[in-house]
């Protein structure tokens, strides 16, 4: 059922039998009851509708009667089941059938969908969507039927229709439909007369038709109206659409064309510039004082410095000013052409009526210039004429001049630019010009801009890429949200363009347009962007586009003297090179390094690609192996830091090149990547590195495919079984059995999350395992397998990882020469392991060790094995692992009779003193600490420092953290370190900074093992508390590294997270954002251990932190920090009294005079 209240009041009917109702009375009641079927219509409000001029004595039965009538027009003469219009407390309330739908309703839907399908791009069916409510609300509502609720709904409806008009208008014109987009801004305008947005469809259906003085006409008479109806100017859009008219070139007018998912709008949507706007809003106010100048708006190709001048005319209003725009024709026969063409689009839009009047010299001229002529006979005398209209104009009415390309201009425009500036006096004239970078300037114009420059009405204003903030925001704008997936995130898309609009707005574009998540796998470039590498190498001289070339396919960053020698360009040559890259904006200094090392990056990601795309066949390949010799002999100390890149240049040359080379260079690169955290790329490299092993090297490529599946499993990947199995068996016949055992062993770590492969990995762990007895691989042969060669025997740390995972797997381990040597070389390896360097490798040997103790029965390994799982998950804050395996060791000490039970006690008091200290129970550290001396303390497992000896030694610490030497019965200093902070607690600075800066510069040696990460934070505490600058960033160096870890002897000691100290360090540097970053990190971790004062030391330097930063937010938050901090600190009896443990400023300045 379809209920039809515009024109003729009627019902159709499914079976499209239509039903009118005559009655104006039941027409208007039924129109609102249908309206408000909702919420229902109360009596009175029925009355007053069906009665606007005054209710009848009789208007309660009267009104009965029309609601009777309403209820039979409904029901269509039959016997419904419930009645359709029903009496609810005081409230009439119209019941239709579930599939009726109303016509205006229906409408309005339409046009709020309308509205969406345009915004995402979709401009066929917003055109239908439109032109479907239009033909609806063109019908009127109750024509014969006045009222106060009639009207309103009227309003309402004409607002509609007007904005369905706008919006179908739209979609026509960016379907290239410009007759029916400018009948339906047309019809819209003649609706609503002062509506801009109406005006401003006008103007693009002009455009669209191609006639661009139109268009301008329509913003001149809308400028009018407004002028003469409400005095007032027009909105901002609508100034920002007649600035982009302005700008546009006159002979250039193409209609859009329908983008499918890009969202509509102006053609380059405009983000970000917030500074340099407010500087032009600043040179605006200046001018409007009678301070004429010209404002130089300079950046490379695309930056937006046209788009910039045009949003600043719009931002400053201009108060009925003049906004003139022109662009400087390199080619331009015409003498002073950027000015007559600016003078001449101003009297094309301007009405006669509308021209100032200027007097009659510049009067005369502009009449010349009306009929396209020059005045003047002479260049002198257009000069004058010329100088006396522009400065006339200028007295007459504030002017805002852009001038485009004003670097290419001829001698006469510069010459009339220089006259106009200097006969400024009593002018409102800004001049905004923009220019390419300072680097590619003519002579002549550079002399201008000095010349301006000494005589004090320049200002230089160079733009740089938008910032990431503003990239999001322009993404925003642009990209549909139903587009955006596979479109780069803002990051990339800077590292790509380096924020230069132009750029960027074209990636989106090309995104939108094409499959961006296909376009992201195929790392596919857009067709234009070697339109544009190629224009911006063609504008700089040779050597620096060898330089250039060169360094594209160095990778992100490029050294210089490498790149010089790739170019085969002479080092003075490449300088002079680098000088003009920079200048032009196409290179920088690598972020991370700065100038001062030689490191440099290209500005645009996407220049770099196109520029190594561009460079093909035989020369692609010379300039790799060029690269390659220039790092093997200019780097040959330090090659392996160059993996990575020596993986990228032998891949190309594999072919006609040693292959082996790509194949090791790929494995160093595969390797550093995994030490980096970068497994996927790890997993590529490692694939790449396979593709170039020779045909005939089947170890090399059973090498390869093992190193491949352990990056793929440890990245993840589902196929990273079938590579190590792959690799496993292509060891084994090629005589290569510690390959074929790192394969197994990996598949058997594989397997034990999902069961693929399983019963293979048994086979291939069960036959290595073999190979000691039988000397040989499967089967009994004492041959590798196809090789011809003995087979080689594994190594004792090997055996052990083997043998562990067969008893994972479901094997048995028997007690015999192979375990027991397996057990000592897991035991060796784990000792020689001990510090931070390689924990994740530490503690999977530790289970190894422990699945043989246990299947041995090993209690010194079972023990040794506790002790190392439990000291790498304290360091790694692991707490449940750490219990999990001190209770193993405690369990281990209880079963193993009288010989260790004394180490294992001391081991755990050791640990009982260091929870103690943490969460600040200093007089219970102090009570069991003085229980380690009854222990023996002669260990029988390999461990140091002594088991027990740390108890006390601890001790030392709280000393510190009280301020005092408290307790008296601490052990004296045991190591350097401690001696160090003993001396500073007891106010001996001097020497406390000569022992703390020789272990922080290596002059004396730090302990090693476990013991290291213990004495550093100890230093740390130190090297805070001294305050000084450079030996703080000596120990911030020192544990950089190891951020993620907690200072200590594993769990036999707590000296805080090295995120603390980092971040006590980063307040003495003053980096306080780093302070903040680290601070806030070690507050996590200090919260879940339930470390009470060494959380209120760093909520303290917290607080210092965002002091420092002078946020104004951060200050009452940084107050209560503190508050809460020095009550905890009251609480354990530490006295905040010196450096950052008061939370105060330390005198970072001082230094120790030496």
């Amino acid at each position: 059922m379809l209920i039809m209240l515009t024109g003729v009041v009627a019902i159709k009917r499914p079976d499209d039998e239509i039903r009118h109702l005559s009655s104006a009375q039941a027409q208007v009641a039924f129109a609102r009851l249908t309206m408000e079927r909702s919420t229902g219509t109360s009596r009175d409000q029925l009355a007053d509708t069906v009665w606007p001029d005054g209710l009848p004595d009789t208007w309660a039965s009267a009104l009965r009667s029309v609601v009777s009538r309403v209820r039979g027009f409904v029901a269509d003469g039959d016997a419904p089941a419930a009645p359709t219009v029903v009496s609810q407390a005081g409230r009439y309330v119209l019941r239709l059938p579930p599939d009726a739908s109303v016509d205006v309703e229906s409408a309005e839907a339409s046009i709020g969908e309308a509205s969406r399908a345009y915004a995402n791009g979709n401009f066929i069916e917003a055109r239908r969507l439109g032109i479907a409510a239009v033909t609806c609300l063109r019908r009127s509502f109750l024509p014969d039927h006045e009222g106060e609720w009639v009207n309103s709904v009227r309003q309402h409806l004409d607002e509609l229709l007007v904005g369905a008009l706008e919006t179908t208008s739209r979609a026509a014109a960016s379907l290239g439909e410009d007759r029916e987009a400018l009948r339906y801004a047309d019809e819209a305008v003649a609706r609503a007369p002062l509506r801009e947005s109406a005006h401003r469809c006008r103007m693009a259906a002009h455009v669209t038709a191609g006639n661009r003085a139109e268009a301008l006409r329509a913003y001149d008479r809308l400028r009018r109206m407004l002028a003469e109806e409400l005095g007032v100017d027009p909105a901002p859009e609508s100034q920002a659409f007649y600035l982009e008219l302005l700008a546009a070139p006159a002979e250039v007018t193409t209609a859009p064309r329908q983008q499918l998912r890009a969202k509509p709008g102006a053609t380059a949507p405009f983000a970000g510039r917030r500074h340099e706007l407010s500087v032009l809003a600043d040179c605006w106010t200046q001018a409007e004082t009678g301070d004429s100048h010209l404002v130089l708006v300079t950046g490379e190709p695309g930056i937006g410095k046209t788009r910039l001048a045009i949003a600043a005319a719009s931002q400053v209003g201009l108060d009925r000013g003049l906004v003139l725009h022109s662009r400087c024709d390199q080619a331009a026969e015409q003498p002073y052409q950027p000015f007559v063409e600016a003078l001449t689009g101003y009297l094309t839009v301007t009405p006669p009526d509308m021209i100032p009047d200027l007097g009659p010299a510049a009067g005369h001229t502009l009449s010349v210039l009306a009929r396209g002529e020059l005045p003047g006979r002479s260049r002198d005398d257009q000069l004058a004429v010329l100088t006396n209209l522009v400065t006339s104009l200028a007295r007459a009415a504030p002017i805002f001049l852009v001038l485009d390309d004003l670097d290419v201009a001829g001698e006469e425009t510069i010459a009339l630019l220089r006259q106009v500036l200097r006969q400024r006096r009593g002018t409102t004239l800004l001049v905004v010009a923009t220019a390419a970078d300072p680097v590619q300037h003519p002579p002549t114009f550079a002399a201008m801009v000095r010349s301006m420059d000494r005589e004090g009405y320049l200002v230089r204003m160079s733009l740089a890429g938008l910032e990431e903030p503003d990239v999001a925001i322009l993404t925003q704008q642009l990209v549909a949200t139903r587009s955006a997936g596979g479109i780069p995130s803002p990051r990339q898309l800077l590292a790509d363009t380096a924020g230069n609009p132009h750029l960027l707005l074209n990636v989106l574009r090309w995104h939108c347009e094409h499959d961006a998540q296909e376009v992201a796998a195929r790392h596919e470039l857009p067709p234009w962007i070697q339109e544009y590498a190629a224009d911006r190498l063609a504008s700089l001289p040779p050597a620096p586009v060898r330089l250039l070339t060169a360094a594209a396919l160095a990778g992100s960053t490029f050294e210089l003297d490498l790149a010089s020698r790739a170019a085969e360009l002479s080092l003075p040559e490449s300088m002079d090179a680098l000088d003009i890259l920079l200048a032009a904006g196409l290179v920088r200094p690598a972020s991370d390094s700065g100038p001062d090392k030689g490191e440099y990056r290209f500005r645009h990601g996407l220049l770099r690609r196109a520029i190594r795309e561009g460079c093909h066949g035989d020369r692609r390949r010379a300039l790799h192996r060029r690269w390659i010799d220039a790092i093997e002999s200019q780097r040959p100390a330090r090659l392996e830091r160059y993996s990575e890149d020596l993986a990228r240049h032998y891949g190309p040359v594999a072919a006609e090149a040693n292959d082996s080379n790509a194949v090791r260079w790929g494995w160093a690169a595969g390797a550093r990547a995994v030490s980096d955290g970068a497994l996927n790329e790890a997993v590529r490299l490692y694939r790449t590195a396979l593709a170039h092993v020779p045909a005939d090297e089947q170890g090399l490529r059973g090498e390869a495919l093992t190193n491949l599946g352990l990056a793929q499993f440890a990245a993840g990947h589902p196929d990273a079984e079938q590579s190590l199995f792959d690799g496993a068996l292509q060891a084994l016949h090629s005589g290569r059995p510690e390959i074929a055992a790192r394969a197994a062993i990996g598949l058997a770590d594989a397997v034990a999350e999902r069961s693929r492969l399983r019963s293979e990995a048994i086979a291939l762990v069960e036959a290595l395992l073999r190979r000691p007895a039988q000397r040989g691989t499967i089967g009994s042969s004492p041959h590798a397998l196809g090789s011809g060669q003995p087979a080689r025997p594994l190594d004792d740390l090997t055996m052990g990882q083997l043998l562990a995972r067969h008893r994972r797997l479901g094997g048995r381990i028997s007690t015999g020469p192979t375990s027991q040597a397996a057990t000592t070389a897991l035991m060796c390896e784990l000792r020689r392991l001990e510090g931070p360097a390689e924990l994740p490798k530490r503690f999977a040997l530790a289970l190894d060790l422990s699945e043989i103790a246990e299947a041995t029965g090993d209690q010194r390994a079972r023990l040794t094995a506790a002790h190392h799982r439990a000291s790498v998950a304290e360091l790694t804050d692991q707490r449940a692992e750490r219990d999990q395996a001190l209770a193993i060791l405690s369990s281990a000490a209880d079963h193993s009779g009288n010989e260790r039970g004394p180490t294992v006690d001391a081991l755990l008091t050791d640990h009982v003193v260091a929870l103690a200290i943490t969460e600040g129970r200093f007089s219970d550290a102090v009570a069991t600490a003085q229980l380690a001396g009854s222990f023996t303390t002669e260990s029988t497992l390999d461990i140091t420092p002594t088991p027990g000896g740390l108890a006390s030694r601890q001790l030392q610490v709280v000393g510190w953290l009280r301020a005092t030497a408290w307790p008296p019965t601490a052990t004296p200093p045991h190591t350097l370190t401690e001696l160090s902070l003993a001396a500073l607690a007891a106010g001996e600075r001097g020497q406390s900074h000569l022992t703390l800066r020789a272990l922080a510069t290596g002059a004396d040696e730090l302990p090693t093992g476990d013991e290291w990460l213990h004495a550093v934070g100890v230093l740390a505490l130190g090297a805070t508390e001294l305050g000084d600058a450079s030996t703080a960033q000596a120990v911030h160096t020192l544990l950089a590294p190891y951020a993620d870890l907690v200072c200590g002897v594993g769990y036999r000691s707590f000296v805080a997270p090295a995120s603390f100290h980092l971040g006590r360090l980063s307040l003495v540097l003053g980096d306080w954002a780093a302070a903040e970053r680290h601070l806030t990190a070690a507050l996590a971790t200090l919260s879940r251990r339930r470390a009470r004062p060494w959380a209120a030391l760093a909520q303290l330097s917290l607080a210092q932190a965002m002091r420092a930063r002078g946020r104004a937010g951060d200050q009452s938050w940084a107050r209560a920090l503190a508050n809460e901090a020095r009550e905890t600190l009251d609480s354990v009896g530490i006295c905040p009294s010196h450096g950052l443990v008061a939370g105060q400023p330390t005198p970072a300045h001082h230094q120790l005079d030496n």
